[in-house]
């Protein structure tokens, strides 16, 4: 395939007529013939079988990864989402939210929520009571975040985010509630959040997402918070 680089190329995305301009960690930056366009470029089974799963399993990764993205996650969410999917698919399972898939998932793979909860004993239990998902959350201790070493006292918020996915749809429904901010010199307080559930749910996700706070305010950093899944169910 015909290939080559010059400077007027850097920066350049996509395609342009018949070229595709191209940045890639091998050759840098270049531009190429588009593919396809000298010779055709046929699927074969096995790649068409492919993008077809491709394109089923995207639409359930879509309902929970478009449902949490603003809140925390890295570029390998959407990635772990797929190949969750898939291989429900391989199963010739219907699209569901399984605890095996879900268990302990983390939105982000370096500022994970295990990471600042895992020196305190925390525990979470939902219950449906009419049209509302009823969650607990329970601290035995404040999470120990001396690690983070900063310099000015800070604080902490836990939130819970509930996702109610339609996997078929791609679609999504979500909760998002806020515990207080609380201080880890006085004694940690049971939270306790009344969900109100979608008429057509049937399934949710719930996520525990913990941030640190400077002065009462939520500090909107990456690397100090954490997100992931602490409890699922069927509706």
């Amino acid at each position: 395939m015909a290939r080559g680089s010059n400077v007027v190329t850097h920066g350049l995305r996509g395609n342009l007529g018949r070229v595709t301009f191209v940045d890639s960690k091998r050759y840098g930056p270049h531009v190429r013939s588009k593919r396809g366009s000298i010779k055709p470029a046929p699927l074969n089974d096995a790649m068409e079988k492919s993008s077809r799963a491709m394109a089923l399993a995207s639409a359930p990764a879509k309902a929970i990864f478009d449902a949490v993205r603003s809140c925390h996650k890295d570029g390998e969410l959407w990635n772990k989402l797929i190949v969750i999917f898939r291989r429900q698919l391989r199963a010739g399972r219907p699209f569901h939210i399984d605890a095996q898939d879900f268990e302990g998932m983390e939105c982000h793979e370096k500022f994970t929520l295990d990471q600042l909860m895992r020196s305190t004993d925390y525990k979470i239990s939902a219950a449906l009571q009419e049209d509302n998902l009823h969650v607990d959350l329970s601290l035995q201790e404040h999470p120990d975040w001396s690690y983070l070493n900063w310099k000015d006292p800070f604080q902490y918020r836990l939130s819970l985010v509930t996702v109610f996915p339609y996997l078929k749809a791609g679609g999504f429904e979500r909760e998002i509630m806020h515990g207080p901010v609380a201080e880890f010199t006085a004694p940690p307080e049971p939270l306790s959040f009344k969900v109100p559930v979608p008429g057509n749910a049937n399934g949710y996700l719930l996520f525990l997402l913990a941030t640190v706070c400077q002065r009462g305010e939520v500090v909107n950093q990456t690397h100090v918070r954490g997100m992931g899944v602490v409890g699922m169910g069927t509706l």
